[in-house]
């Protein structure tokens, strides 16, 4: 299925502008460290323009019917799309997030030693985020639930 103009940018809108945010504000979070509102705002740029590289590079519809699959389940179904999720997550945060850390703490190995701390719960909140707003998108990018799609959206 070929997506149109309107479909891609609404899904990577959808997608992209919340994880953006949930990452710039809970990787401070639990690191607790303060940011002010223009670093806060650069990193959910910064967040932003990756995730849609990312979207834009890596195949991630093709992930989210594949892996699905190799576990014999239906990449349609929740169970699916739970699965599919896991590793489509883990490529966002981590590209995101390295990309987050090195800028923000500008000094090597200590972005990695940053990015190691705050991985797992960047994870798991993205990991629920994302879930939550890929239903959203395909129902604004495709309308109605009978013309959805069957994988992951971001892309």
């Amino acid at each position: 299925m070929k997506l149109s103009r309107k479909q891609i940018l609404t899904i990577n809108l959808v997608n992209n502008i919340p994880l953006a945010v949930v990452i710039s504000t809970v990787a401070p979070l639990v690191a607790h460290i303060k940011t002010s509102p223009v670093n806060w705002l650069t990193n959910v740029l910064l967040a932003f323009v990756f995730a849609c590289l990312i979207s834009l590079t890596i195949p991630i519809p093709r992930i989210a019917f594949k892996i699905p699959s190799l576990f014999h389940v239906n990449p349609k179904n929740i169970a699916g799309r739970l699965i599919a999720n896991i590793p489509i997550n883990f490529i966002y945060v981590v590209i995101i997030g390295l990309v987050l850390n090195f800028y923000n703490v500008r000094a090597v190995p200590d972005f990695l030693f940053a990015f190691i701390g705050t991985f797992l719960p960047l994870y798991v909140i993205a990991y629920i985020v994302s879930l939550i707003t890929n239903i959203i998108a395909e129902k604004l990018a495709f309308g109605s639930a009978k013309q959805t799609r069957s994988t992951d959206l971001r892309s």
